[in-house]
């Protein structure tokens, strides 16, 4: 997949194997037009990464420029996305 940016925003998602909120969630981004790069946790860099982030590894996560949202929650997501992470409050 390709690096990709929402505006001046690198958007990360960090996804698990048969996950339906991870299928909502890649459709959600998707359906946004957003550009985004996903991780698997089944590689254990990402695992890591996602770890060091959060202190857990639930997926779906969306990371935007450092503003992590952890599970699939459409509203939470969509301020982020539509605000910009140096607007949220």
């Amino acid at each position: 997949m390709e690096v990709l940016l929402l505006g001046d925003y690198h958007v990360t998602l960090y996804v698990s194997p048969d996950c339906e909120d991870c299928q909502k969630a890649r459709r959600f981004l998707e359906n946004k037009g957003i550009n985004y790069e996903e991780k698997s946790i089944q590689d254990s860099g990402a695992r890591g990464e996602l770890r060091y982030k959060t202190g857990r590894t639930e997926c779906p996560t969306i990371d935007v420029d450092g503003h992590i949202v952890v599970g699939y929650l459409p509203e939470k997501w969509d301020h982020l996305l539509s605000e910009g992470p140096l607007r949220m409050t």
